[in-house]
This record gives structure tokens, C-alpha cells and sequence, in this order.
């Protein structure tokens, strides 16, 4: 999710990573160089069949280990970090919606 609240939703993994590397791209500042937090909220459509009228966990592929390192790897190739090491702490969770689909990501420093 860029700063202006815009969630990418690309349907392809090259697809998406591109997405994640344009938007930090737009408003990255300057290499990050000292310990980072990770936070990434990912969102799936939900399947036609699923009644759900608020978020529910997103329990399929893809693994949430391979979303995360798929962000970390666009990001660390744009230049966000040195290198994707400096993330000393991460929370991601998967969920299946109706209101939305993409990745919110968060970066912070201390």
C-alpha cells in the first residue's frame, strides 16, 4: 500500500513485485541502513462460494514465508535497505476479503 492508501493487486508474482517496486520507488527518501520492522498485511479475494463479511485468515498458497521474502526481495532490488537482513523483526498475516486485495506494507526504523 503506497501513502496515499493505493493497494496493488497484480495477478501475476513478477507482476506483483514490480508493483511493490514502483511504489517504493515513488517514495523512498533514501536507503534505509540501520535495523528495521516489517509489518504486511496480504489480502486475497475471497472465493465466490465463501460468505464472509469481514476478513477471514487466508489458510492457502501462497506461504507466507514466500510473500514475505517476495516483498523484502523487491524492496532490498529498489534500494529501500541496504540489504534485507536489517529486518530484525517481522509480522505478516494472510487474510481472505470482499473489500480489498494486495499488500499493506510498513516499514519502520528505529
Amino acid at each position: 500500500m503506497a501513502r496515499n492508501g493505493h493497494v496493488y493487486n497484480p495477478h501475476s508474482a513478477d507482476e506483483w513485485k514490480n508493483e511493490i517496486k514502483i511504489a517504493f520507488k515513488s517514495i523512498r527518501k533514501e536507503t534505509i541502513t540501520k535495523p528495521v520492522i516489517l509489518k504486511i498485511l496480504f489480502f486475497f479475494p475471497a472465493p465466490k462460494a465463501m460468505k464472509i463479511t469481514d476478513d477471514v485468515p487466508h489458510d492457502k498458497k501462497p506461504d507466507k514465508d514466500n510473500l514475505e521474502k517476495a516483498v523484502m526481495d523487491a524492496m532490498t532490488s529498489v534500494g529501500v535497505w541496504k540489504d534485507d537482513a536489517l529486518v530484525y523483526d517481522s509480522h505478516s498475516i494472510k487474510y481472505y476479503t470482499r473489500n480489498k486485495t494486495g499488500a499493506q506494507i510498513v516499514v519502520e526504523t528505529n
